[in-house]
């Protein structure tokens, strides 16, 4: 009987602990840019007290790919989080928090230009 107790207990705690459980809660999806070819969106999840996760994502057709995730306050998303520009070829995403400009080119050409300027 001791030993069933100790394995309940323990398989408890594995589960428990295992990062799958974790249910974030979503929020919304708002689309950054539209064309024929792609939409560029980021999804908001709140993922615990005072603390959202955004991910960023290029969707062509049914195919989406994950271009990058930032985490940001409460404080960040109760106000405007991020100022979006584009024009035909590039979208420029501005956040205070980004610590250097990074580029990224989606799978159909579209450049992608996180910055804090």
């Amino acid at each position: 009987m001791k030993k069933i107790f100790t394995l309940s207990f323990l398989s408890i705690l594995l589960l428990q602990s295992c990062s799958f459980l974790e249910q974030n809660k979503f929020i919304e999806t708002k689309v950054i840019s539209s064309d024929l070819n792609e939409k560029i969106i980021y999804k908001f999840y709140h993922t615990g007290i005072n603390n959202y996760k955004v991910d960023f994502y290029s969707v062509h057709q049914s195919d989406s790919t994950k271009l990058f995730e930032h985490f940001i306050t409460d404080a960040i998303f109760s106000s405007t989080p991020y100022k979006i520009s584009q024009n035909e070829h590039e979208v420029i995403i501005r956040n205070q928090l980004f610590s250097k400009e990074k580029k990224l080119i989606t799978q159909n050409g579209k450049s992608i230009i996180l910055t804090n300027r």
